[in-house]
């Protein structure tokens, strides 16, 4: 999978009114961060990772949204081992 293909599923998960706010929001923050050009992919990949794991802790999350983040994460983790 290619970092734009992830980028464009955390741009559409953020945009999932059935997202709680504050998911919606760490995901519009790391896709703007993977975005970026200025830091090696593999320390913007680990960020990224790091913040939605963070959020998937938190036990009122609820599992539709866990779910889809632990895809997230998998696919940057995909890309990071390629890269």
């Amino acid at each position: 999978m290619e970092l734009k293909g992830v980028i464009a599923k955390i741009d559409e998960t953020s945009e999932d009114h059935s997202m709680p706010g504050r998911i919606r929001n760490t995901l519009k923050r790391v896709s703007k961060e993977l975005k970026r050009g200025d830091q090696d992919l593999a320390v913007r990949i680990t960020t990224a990772v790091y913040e939605i794991d963070e959020i998937i802790n938190d036990i009122n999350i609820p599992m539709h949204a866990k779910t889809a983040l632990w895809d997230i994460i998998s696919d940057l983790e995909a890309i990071k081992e390629e890269g």
